[in-house]
């Protein structure tokens, strides 16, 4: 077997107040992610859970001041350099333009709707897929320019996501020096590619197919619960494409789906915010691979599910194992 899956239970003790002081056990599982050996903890209750979905409709609604509405999407963000050859670009509703606030050389913002707020539940595929083309036709600009080797296109929802602005949008990044993450992962794809004769991906997807991770696939990519989630309810889609796809490339509408079906998971759960990346990384060892977490619900009152260990110490926290959402998850495949 090519791929190793290492975990490792410690217990923690102590009297309990819950427990009229009893002594009580917590165990705390730790996973290594089989591609990086990068370590998750899993520990029960960590995730605050709403017991209803969160009503954040005062929050949400349209003071008119929104830059990324439809009445001034147009004026009020930047237009392109010469050689991406549009001011901004369009595909359905969605809007693209470059990022004010870049966080690469080249980043740019993809406005997906002409609405101001969608929940998770009411993404639908061809919305989703209308923004990835969008994203991807600046990904192509750039590569025909330039070619940098990193590139993600990415997601962020509502303020506990890391959003500071309401209205969806995708954010797109790329250039020569990758994240940290990214480096790591590639770094390690292709010393598996190196070691073994296939891709990790492939791999994984051979380990796992049948098991109890598995939650299924849209067209020819294939949706697992991680087994050392990077976060909370961590869904990942494979494709075996190994270059950037085209815009239209029928993958992209594949990846469309699988996020509508993963978005309408965490909105059952009343769950309301989420990442997603999609990374787009050079060589044929970095198929296009997308990582979608759900985010600590958002509400009047809410708690950042980032905290020292992921913070300072570069340390994953669950408190789901992968086996008991993947098959929930699947429920929506």
């Amino acid at each position: 077997m090519s791929i190793e899956f290492t975990a490792h239970t410690d217990r923690a003790r102590f009297y309990s107040p819950m427990a009229d002081f009893e002594e009580d056990t917590v165990e705390v599982e730790l996973r290594e992610d089989p591609l990086t050996g990068q370590q998750t903890r899993l520990v029960e209750d960590v995730f605050p859970h709403p017991d209803e979905r969160p009503d954040i409709s005062s929050f949400v609604d349209d003071d008119g001041d929104c830059f990324f509405c439809p009445e001034m999407v147009h004026d009020a963000t930047p237009e392109y350099p010469d050689f991406v050859e549009v001011d901004r670009g369009t595909v359905g509703e969605s809007v693209s333009f470059p990022n004010l606030f870049p966080y690469a050389k080249h980043a740019n913002v993809v406005v997906l709707t002409e609405d101001h707020f969608v929940p998770n539940d009411e993404f639908s595929a061809d919305l989703l897929a209308d923004g990835l083309e969008n994203a991807l036709e600046y990904v192509h600009a750039v590569t025909d320019h330039e070619d940098p080797p990193y590139a993600s296109i990415n997601m962020n929802l509502l303020p506990s996501s890391g959003s500071s602005v309401v209205h969806p949008h995708l954010q797109t990044i790329l250039d020569d020096h990758g994240t940290n993450a990214a480096r790591r992962r590639v770094d390690a794809e292709r010393a598996f590619a190196d070691d073994h004769d296939s891709t990790y991906w492939e791999a994984l997807l051979e380990e796992e197919r049948d098991g109890p991770r598995h939650v299924g696939a849209t067209g020819d990519v294939e949706w697992l619960a991680p087994f050392a989630p990077t976060h909370h309810y961590h869904v990942v889609g494979i494709t075996d494409v190994t270059d950037r796809p085209a815009p239209n490339d029928d993958v992209v509408a594949d990846l469309a789906a699988g996020l509508e079906n993963v978005l309408s998971y965490y909105g059952s759960l009343g769950l309301n915010a989420h990442n997603f990346s999609i990374h787009l990384n050079e060589g044929d060892a970095s198929p296009v691979v997308v990582d979608v977490v759900a985010r600590s619900p958002f509400d009047d009152h809410y708690v950042s599910d980032a905290f020292f260990l992921q913070t300072l110490h570069d340390e994953r926290v669950v408190d789901v194992a992968p086996e008991a959402y993947a098959s929930e998850a699947a429920e929506f495949f």
